[in-house]
């Protein structure tokens, strides 16, 4: 008799995670024989958590903080895009080895074509921020074909190794004037920050210098509605907020296991909704 497949999202802590409601959704919807559970893995007993995986008829895992660089490190095999950007989120099992995927960037450019019809790949792009999240992101926007690139970040050489590390040609903004003069022209604006996250810190910019008919996309969903998005909408400007992010690169890593791209629907955005 087959076993039921195990899957996982694995963090310390883990509680926040939001995974197991979304792929648990999709493998009831598809009558899938598996189930998805946080596991709350101490940095210390990542190993022993490797180890069990081939004893625990697990077809994957994602990750989440701290374990990203150790898992990255640990895992033999790795898609060429996860190599570049030096970071995964999802793991699966290829030919009895570990490999490692990074559905991130997919998560955004997906969202972003949902929620804009962001085209105009001529139009200048501004980055906010240089860590984790704006290397998928940067990513994803040059494969798509962005011309115009610019990154802000407060440290300017941890931009400088962004692009670097990516071997991609764009602008990086040393100061608050000239992201404002950038501002005046730009075609789409993201937030790759945590920066207003549960409703502190918002990002602190003037959308007001943006030209009507730009987008403002933030990466943060608690609160669905940010700071920056709010102001965005209050202006106009067509907002993208960060729940599309998180439920497109859920997406590909479940069609990685399962080889099945399960749909974004409403019904689902509404249920992750309802938990936040």
């Amino acid at each position: 008799m087959q076993q039921t497949k195990n899957l996982y999202v694995i963090g310390w802590p883990i509680k926040h995670s939001r995974s197991p409601l979304i792929h648990n959704y999709w493998i009831k919807k598809h009558g899938l024989d598996a189930v998805y559970a946080q596991k709350q893995v101490a940095p210390d007993d990542l190993s022993k958590f490797i180890h069990m995986l081939k004893s625990d008829e697990c077809l994957g895992f994602n990750i989440t903080i701290p374990h990203k660089q150790a898992v990255f490190a640990a895992v033999p095999r790795r898609d060429v895009l996860a190599n570049k950007l030096g970071a995964c989120n999802t793991i699966s099992w290829r030919d009895n080895e570990l490999y490692a995927d990074n559905t991130d960037g997919y998560g955004f450019y997906r969202n972003l074509l949902d929620y804009s019809d962001w085209r105009q790949t001529d139009q200048p792009i501004i980055i906010y921020g240089a860590g984790g999240a704006a290397r998928a992101i940067l990513q994803a926007m040059h494969d798509a074909g962005a011309q115009h690139i610019y990154i802000f970040n407060r440290t300017i050489p941890r931009a400088q190794k962004l692009l670097a590390d990516l071997n991609i040609e764009a602008n990086i903004l040393t100061n608050s004037d000239e992201l404002n003069d950038c501002l005046a022209y730009a075609g789409l604006l993201i937030n790759t920050t945590s920066l207003g996250m549960n409703g502190e810190n918002d990002v602190d910019i003037n959308l007001s210098l943006m030209p009507k008919t730009a987008i403002v996309a933030d990466i943060v969903y608690t609160p669905l509605q940010t700071g920056l998005l709010k102001q965005a909408d209050d202006l106009g400007l067509v907002t993208v907020d960060g729940l599309g992010m998180l439920l497109h690169q859920a997406a590909k890593a479940f069609e990685i296991w399962f080889g099945i791209l399960p749909e974004v629907d409403d019904e689902l955005r509404d249920l992750v909704l309802s938990d936040l």
